[in-house]
């Protein structure tokens, strides 16, 4: 069982994050999208990524932008492992999925999923065909695009959606601790997302990743999946 943890700011906090278990950290690098203050800057994303590289934990680089060619020049400056777009207005298409491919030819493609009815469905099937990863989510914000609400939404929905794609899914939307087992042994997916109950919020709004947290919330998915068999 994957387990992914957004949204990381420093190298220190990035190495604590693998250490107490973490198989893809997310960060935001510098872009015109998203919450100024969880951005990283561009040297800063090299070395965490050289500490990745160093445990074989996936780096994976989170669009707030809605500009393709924005994207598309980030990870051609950054060569992560997974591009992850997320953001409110843009939605990748098979055009896009060439152009990473020509850029990064080793970076998987990511595409959120907002699930708020059973239309994600669709919206994910439409994907499906030349994405490697789905991310299915809870929430849209102007300035976090799809995700970060700290919210659950209906899982017999990701479930179905488990169920009609080839893409591996990526379960987040109010993961934590408290409830990842209960998803895994729910929707049965690749992998499982936490970001704001794994975090500390302080009152400027920056956030931090609660260390303790992290480490219950991938022994409980390992637990849970080893149950499962998957």
């Amino acid at each position: 069982m994957i387990k992914q943890l957004y949204s990381i700011i420093q190298v220190d906090e990035a190495i604590k994050t693998m250490e107490a278990g973490a198989d893809n950290i997310g960060l935001v690098p510098m872009q015109m999208g998203g919450v100024p203050r969880q951005r990283v800057p561009l040297y800063r994303v090299d070395k965490i990524h050289e500490e990745c590289k160093k445990r074989g934990v996936k780096m994976v680089l989170i669009m707030l932008t809605n500009d393709p060619d924005e994207m598309i020049d980030l990870a051609r400056r950054l060569q992560p492992e997974i591009l992850h777009i997320a953001g409110d207005e843009y939605t990748a298409d098979e055009e896009f999925a060439k152009r990473l491919k020509e850029v990064a030819p080793h970076t998987e493609l990511m595409q959120a999923v907002l699930v708020d009815n059973k239309s994600a469905i669709d919206r994910a099937k439409k994907v499906d065909p030349f994405v490697d990863y789905i991310l299915l989510d809870s929430g849209l914000a102007a300035d976090t695009g799809i995700g970060a609400s700290g919210q659950t939404h209906d899982w017999s929905i990701d479930a179905q959606i488990v169920k009609e794609v080839n893409a591996k899914v990526i379960e987040a939307g109010g993961m934590g601790p408290d409830n990842v087992a209960e998803a895994i042994k729910a929707i049965r997916p690749y992998g499982v997302d936490s970001l704001t109950k794994t975090s500390i919020k302080y009152d400027d709004g920056y956030l931090e990743k609660d260390i303790p947290k992290v480490k219950a919330f991938c022994e409980a998915a390992d637990k849970a999946a080893a149950e499962l068999g998957l």
